[in-house]
């Protein structure tokens, strides 16, 4: 019984070399970046500035995730949260009273929340219907959509930043509870709601089903348009999410915040596993991607290399990981045909 057992664990790491590899980079990472960095990487203040970080990060990956498993890209995740964010920080600015405080300042900062989300998924149903109705690629729709999304929250701020948002709400992104950074907690919430979403739902499997084949499922009588509708929803949904935290932690909101994000996103989606072709998916993959890839970051800002050199290591990791990720499937594919013979 044990070797029948340990034989099905062995097979399903032969199958899903991840479960190995990315715990295996991760572990690799940690060392690699403490060496270097004379032990200040293992300090308190930076594995608290990592958690503090990786939120923002973290649901952006996720929004970029799903627009993966459909088989689509999602290039207007920094634009959707930065428009959706400066007009939170708006409406905070300019109609919530300085002399607003208490449960009553508490009420009003909600509702300009829900309205900021609001506005998230109304943008993304602007995505949805390009790609689902419109029929135009998920990259030109998207890159459009970043544009005129950027162009929207210019118009508003003027190339300038709105700051001075009330101080609850930016405790929100700079506090913490338990010695952990609040943030972290709307991150984990929101990759378990996410990963249950997936697989539990019939929304969520259905979104792998249009990745893995979407003609097959449009003849089974599946409202696919329906499908990718709510998924680009619900990624720009995680994207205004995101866009709450920055302007809390940042207390402003600017048209440039987190540009950097949007290769990281993709870069992290990729390296956790999921398909840029659509189908295939795997959120803890993800969520380990997500903290190797964070770890990276934080190692490279101690050794204090410049953001022009760390943006060219990026895109060397991308590539990489693309190739790896085209061997893996060759490999798999191999695999599963000695299994057949």
């Amino acid at each position: 019984m044990k070797t029948d057992r340990f034989d099905k664990i062995l097979d399903q790491a032969r199958l899903n070399l991840d479960i190995v590899i990315l715990p295996a980079a991760f572990i690799l990472v940690v060392i690699l970046m403490t060496i270097s960095t004379s032990f200040k990487f293992l300090t308190y203040g930076n594995i608290s500035s990592i958690l503090l970080q990786l939120p923002e990060l973290g649901l952006f990956t996720l929004a970029m995730m799903l627009a993966m498993t459909v088989g689509g890209i999602n290039l207007s995740i920094i634009s959707t949260a930065n428009l959706a964010g400066v007009i939170m920080a708006w409406l905070m600015v300019n109609v919530i009273s300085p002399e607003t405080s208490g449960a009553s300042l508490t009420l009003q900062l909600l509702f300009v929340v829900m309205a900021g989300l609001l506005i998230s998924l109304l943008l993304g149903a602007v995505n949805g219907i390009l790609i689902a109705y419109v029929e135009v690629s998920p990259t030109l729709a998207t890159l459009s959509t970043m544009i005129l999304y950027e162009g929207l929250t210019l118009a508003i701020t003027k190339g300038k930043v709105i700051s001075g948002l009330p101080q609850p709400f930016v405790g929100l992104g700079n506090g913490s509870l338990l010695g952990i950074p609040k943030p972290f907690y709307i991150f984990v919430a929101a990759a378990f709601f996410i990963r249950v979403m997936i697989k539990k739902t019939s929304i969520g499997k259905y979104q792998i089903m249009i990745g893995s084949n979407k003609k097959a499922m449009t003849f089974s009588g599946i409202n696919t348009r329906k499908v990718l509708m709510q998924a680009y929803m619900v990624s720009s949904l995680l994207s205004g999410l995101a866009g709450v935290i920055m302007i809390s932690r940042y207390n402003s909101a600017n048209a440039r915040f987190g540009t950097s994000y949007l290769l990281l996103a993709v870069l992290t989606s990729v390296l956790g596993g999921t398909d840029p072709n659509g189908g295939y998916v795997r959120v803890g993959g993800v969520i380990a991607a997500l903290f190797t890839i964070q770890a990276l970051n934080s190692g490279i800002n101690i050794l204090g290399v410049s953001s022009f050199v760390s943006t060219m290591i990026w895109g060397v990791l991308l590539v990489a990981i693309i190739i790896y990720r085209q061997g893996v499937a060759r490999y798999k594919e191999k695999y599963l045909s000695r299994l057949v013979k």
